[in-house]
């Protein structure tokens, strides 16, 4: 984990952690998306996907981004809004 200025960034570390939050599904595809594609390529992916009716939040914690056992396939669903 880097620590700057207060701020922490996972994916700006170059080990290949799953420790805490990492140990999940989601947080661990999403830093590693923005290992290979950058934060801004993420938000956008994710504005896309919500213009496309892709839910974040659909009740409580969970939504379209939880229905995933494997990071690959959730990292080419955050890329594209699709799970095919």
């Amino acid at each position: 984990m880097l620590i700057r200025e207060g701020n922490w960034t996972c994916y700006a570390c170059d080990e290949d952690c799953r420790k805490g939050l990492l140990t999940q599904i989601k947080p661990y595809a999403f830093n590693l998306f923005v290992k290979r594609y950058g934060e801004k390529q993420l938000l956008d992916c994710l504005e896309a996907n919500e213009k496309a009716g892709v839910i974040y939040h659909r009740e409580g914690i969970n939504g379209d981004y939880d229905d995933f056992e494997d990071v690959e396939k959730l990292i080419e669903f955050i890329r594209t809004g699709s799970c095919t």
